[in-house]
């Protein structure tokens, strides 16, 4: 079967007569009409490597309806060969160039198969008629040329298509599995999902499952991108069709899979709720999965829920199965199945038998999505339809909730499945009803992020072999001042992936006055992030003037009082109180410890010493963070505690910890402290750090 499919953009009025050949390069579309020999199964054209007819063109598979291409006029068409690999084509072949996955491949396709026009003004009045924008309109005419019986019934959402992508891309609504770096380039770089200190990427659901970043959550939701062959099916309605929906394409969907041997157990499903039985059969694979032997959902066998442990219990549909706690998404599916998790016998449940799982998962589909306007795989994935449904006074959720799976590829493998089964069984031809969401404000087009590591931060900036004051990864700007006899430095940088690389290090000569000196920092995927720093070289005759420690301090917003320093919030990082400093004077050199032992990252915490140099003026101050009396940037039960056992005399607060304690700031720490504390905890009331 063909590769992970191409994002199609098509184009399609069929010429009586095959495009002329110029003396330029063209653009033109493929339209595939049988399977390619090479590969068993297949149901595009080969498109051969070289013009021995021998292999396929590696890792970019064959050609399909609808695949965008370029045709090389500077390379004459070859004869097909009467017999063998490359008789299937009974005319010539062309050079071609065929983008894919952010890569480029070449080779020679069946010239019969590509197609160069516009779409005509009848299609153009067919297609604006239904509700389409002109930017679906080139993917609908080769859908239809290819298709002839096929029909596209649009569904206005009265959504801004920016909106819908903001609404699904919040928390672990919409996830996307990577096992390599090679996809990191797809996941979000939100703070709450990512943090590029560390290079790390916060999971989901198992140890693969990420939230997807913006760009790739806007390509999957865009309908427009899966007009083609492969993944149309997504739009498809689940509602049962048994002129297409017969036993036969249901057997060719579960194939030899484990599952494939409950067969009757779909067709009942369908039957009972009027479901398609090749979508539940779809849905069930890509949720179960396809191998010979059963995945834990359906095997019967032993979970643990809540630290207790069940058996006995089935879900074909992974219902319920979210991440949330309990015992991972697959038991917390188990324990749906098994009405422990709810205690309810809704749906037939518990789900005890496979028989019973199948049909009462069909009933729970069937009852609260299909019947709430979330008819086709698409929308039960993306729910963008509560404002159609609402119009036609039809029952709905509202937009962006009741959502059923996670998994953002979910509607196109599922789509893949149900159309290998059709095609295998020579059903393309058959009559198929489409119901394709349409946006407002829809971007020309959208496409993938290339599939790299994004990081393109820096870990380290030295200057003369060390490290520049003030630095953190996410600071992109920083100024400092040299004496006239420094007319050189030193410039290194090392990044923070190893994959990403850095110009503009090395021996930089300085003149006097401003310097601006450029670092660029490129990720795995090509993006980009500028460093500058602005070193200035004072003139021979000017001296560097260094501010007093004191006169630094005053600029900021920290209480600086008998060696102490607080008004200090909780978020300040070690990174940001330096950068804070350098800011005001960049000559000024900043240190914190804990303990003696120096502190570079984390944030600045009770108990924290910080010594500031400027010039020969040199002021070492005591953090004081109000309620933090251990020192761990927080206040929680053990800070009660450390407070209750002050005042009863079992243990003794000192110092910076004493004057943390003494959160009301009267000099004394006694139980009206406590009772701040405490407030503090619940919620009641915040304790102020100023």
């Amino acid at each position: 079967m063909k590769k992970q499919m191409i994002s199609y953009f098509l184009l399609l009025i069929v010429f009586l007569f095959l495009p002329v050949i110029v003396n330029a390069d063209y653009e033109a579309k493929f339209l595939a009409d049988g399977t390619c020999p090479l590969k068993s199964g297949s149901t595009g054209n080969c498109f051969y490597a070289d013009t021995t007819f021998k292999t396929l063109v590696p890792n970019s598979w064959w050609l399909d309806t609808g695949d965008p291409i370029t045709v090389s006029t500077s390379v004459k068409p070859i004869p097909a060969p009467k017999s063998g690999n490359g008789s299937e084509c009974k005319s010539t072949y062309s050079y071609v160039t065929l983008f894919f996955q952010n890569k480029v491949f070449k080779g020679y396709a069946c010239t019969d198969n590509i197609k160069s026009a516009t779409v005509t003004d009848e299609l153009k009045k067919e297609f604006q008629a239904a509700g389409f924008p002109e930017s679906y309109w080139e993917n609908l005419a080769v859908m239809r040329e290819a298709h002839p019986r096929w029909r596209f019934v649009a569904i206005p959402t009265d959504i801004d298509f920016k909106t819908a992508v903001d609404n699904e891309d919040v928390g672990n609504k919409s996830l996307y599995q990577v096992t390599n770096s090679k996809g990191q380039g797809y996941l979000s770089t939100k703070p709450e999902n990512y943090n590029w200190d560390t290079d790390t990427f916060k999971y989901y659901d198992g140890t693969t499952w990420y939230a997807a970043n913006n760009q790739t959550i806007a390509y999957y939701l865009d309908p427009r991108n899966f007009l083609n062959d492969m993944y149309i099916f997504q739009f498809e309605s689940v509602s049962l069709n048994k002129e297409t929906q017969t036993e036969e394409v249901v057997k060719a969907t579960l194939g030899d899979s484990y599952i494939s041997q409950f067969l009757p157990h779909f067709i009942t499903a369908g039957d009972t709720w009027k479901m398609n039985p090749v979508y539940l059969a779809a849905l069930s694979l890509q949720e179960v999965g396809s191998g010979k032997t059963p995945g834990k959902a359906v095997s019967g066998g032993v979970f643990k829920y809540k630290e207790k442990e069940y058996s006995g219990f089935y879900n074909f549909y992974n219902i319920g199965a979210n991440s949330s706690a309990g015992g991972g998404a697959t038991a917390n599916g188990l324990a749906y199945a098994g009405a422990i998790k709810d205690g309810k016998t809704t749906y037939g449940r518990p789900w005890d038998t496979e028989e019973k799982a199948i049909i009462g998962g069909a009933q729970f589909m069937y009852q609260t999505y299909v019947q709430y306007s979330q008819n086709t795989t698409y929308f039960k994935k993306w729910n963008t339809v509560a404002n159609y449904a609402k119009k036609n006074n039809l029952p709905y959720y509202n937009n962006f909730t009741h959502q059923y799976q996670q998994g953002i590829l979910a509607p196109t493998s599922e789509a893949l499945r149900t159309y290998k089964s059709y095609v295998n069984l020579d059903l393309l031809g058959n009559e198929y009803i489409f119901y394709i969401p349409v946006y407002k404000n829809m971007p020309a087009k959208t496409t993938l992020p290339k599939e790299g590591n994004p990081n393109n931060r820096l870990k380290t900036i030295k200057v003369n072999g060390k490290q520049i004051e003030g630095y953190a990864s996410s600071n992109f700007n920083y100024k400092m001042t040299v004496e006239n006899e420094v007319s050189s430095i030193k410039l290194e940088a090392t990044t923070i992936n190893s994959g990403a690389t850095v110009k503009g290090t090395g021996t930089i000569s300085l003149k006097e006055g401003e310097n601006t000196i450029k670092l660029t920092v490129q990720a795995q995927n090509d993006d980009i992030q500028n460093y500058t720093l602005v070193i200035t070289r004072v003139a021979s005759d000017e001296p560097i003037v260094y501010p007093k420690v004191s006169e630094i301090m005053k600029t900021t917003t920290y209480v600086t009082k008998d060696n102490k320093l607080s008004n200090v919030s909780f978020s300040t990082s070690v990174a940001n109180f330096k950068g804070q400093i350098t800011k005001v004077s960049s000559t000024a050199e900043v240190s914190v410890k804990t303990n003696n032992k120096e502190k570079t990252t984390g944030n600045i915490a009770t108990g924290d010493t910080i010594t500031i140099k400027s010039g020969e003026d040199t002021s070492t101050y005591t953090v004081v963070l109000y309620g933090d009396t251990n020192g761990d940037n927080s206040i929680s039960v053990l800070d009660l505690l450390r407070v209750q056992k002050h005042i009863l005399g079992s243990s003794t607060l000192n110092g910076a910890f004493k004057d943390a304690a003494d959160v009301n700031k009267d000099g004394r720490v006694n139980v009206l402290d406590l009772l701040k504390v405490q407030k503090h905890i619940l919620g009641d009331s915040a304790i102020s750090q100023k």
